[in-house]
């Protein structure tokens, strides 16, 4: 009696203990054990732009190439005009200042980034050493005040005034043009001129260097808009592509040069004393991806605005300029 009554103490010791152990065990700090962690959804695949049927769009190097019968020579009526027309801007070129907005960015993906605003008080000098203008900036502050010092800001490829003398007597000598008809463009009636330079594009600061569309006023044979690119620039980009691609790859780096290319386009819309002047200069730099596909490098955009001239007869409210020119 004695033994069983002792096996059950034992046992019910035991069962306490042993309760005691696992009580104690449940209270020690630890993470907390919670439900798993929801799986994520994936990731949106970048969209693929979609394709039209029947789009034969073409790349940034091909935008200005027509097909045309049209001979590569201009009456010699038209000649004389446009020459006498080129002429009338070198009377101008130092008579008169405006203010020039300068606006440069790279882009990322298709977005500008990383853009830079500059404002000047912009003119025209003599440059005694080359017989020509160059241009003169001073910048303009905050407060709209001329500062003093000029400040080297020019472009790298020619400048808007540069390519009013497109068809002067001396740059005839230099291009080939041909007509491509007249039409309206909005209200204004043009006449569009393909023009080619005789210069290999090297640095690209000779408009003779470059070749593109001219649109110009039918009647008065003003410019109204210039869009150009470099001589060649098609079968230059084509070939740089294909060395780039194929050239020795060491961890995504290739030992060929990027298959750059550039485009621009200078817009003339003010009117003063019978002529048109610039009012905004844009030279575009593009990467070839492919032999038909180019994206967005970068871009520089200067605006004209606040023309004043001199010893001029003005026909237009023209502003005033942000400051004097010191």
């Amino acid at each position: 009696m004695r033994i069983k009554t002792l096996r059950t103490l034992i046992a019910a010791a035991l069962a306490l203990a042993l309760t005691s152990a696992v009580a104690t065990t449940a209270q020690i700090p630890g993470d907390p054990m919670g439900p798993p962690d929801p799986i994520p959804d994936p990731l949106p695949s970048r969209p693929k732009p979609k394709k039209e049927d029947g789009d034969k769009s073409k790349p940034a190097w091909e935008e200005l190439y027509r097909e045309s019968d049209a001979p590569w020579e201009l009456p010699e009526e038209i000649n004389r005009t446009l020459a006498s027309r080129a002429a009338a801007y070198q009377e101008f070129a130092r008579r008169f200042t405006c203010t020039e907005t300068a606006r440069s960015a790279k882009y990322r993906g298709d977005e500008a980034s990383k853009e830079v605003n500059r404002k000047y008080s912009y003119l025209l000098t003599t440059e005694p050493a080359i017989g020509s203008f160059k241009e003169s900036r001073y910048k303009i502050n905050r407060n709209g005040k001329v500062q003093r010092g000029e400040v080297k800001d020019e472009e790298k490829f020619p400048p808007a005034y540069a390519w009013v003398y497109l068809f002067s007597g001396f740059n005839q000598g230099f291009f080939a043009y041909r007509d491509l008809g007249d039409y309206y463009d909005g209200f204004d009636w043009v006449r569009e001129i393909q023009f080619k330079g005789s210069f290999r594009f090297t640095d690209g600061k000779d408009i003779r260097q470059w070749e593109g569309i001219a649109l110009v006023d039918a009647a008065t044979f003003t410019p109204i808009e210039i869009r150009a690119e470099p001589i060649g620039q098609r079968d230059h980009i084509r070939g740089l592509y294909r060395r780039w691609s194929t050239a020795f790859n060491l961890a995504g780096l290739r030992f060929a040069p990027r298959p750059f290319g550039y485009s621009c386009q200078v817009n003339f819309r003010l009117r003063e004393a019978g002529l048109t002047f610039p009012t905004q200069l844009r030279y575009d730099t593009f990467r070839a991806v492919s032999n038909l596909q180019s994206i967005p490098w970068k871009a520089s955009t200067r605006d004209y605005t606040n023309y004043r001239f001199f010893n001029v007869g003005t026909t237009e409210d023209l502003g005033d300029t942000a400051g004097e020119t010191p």
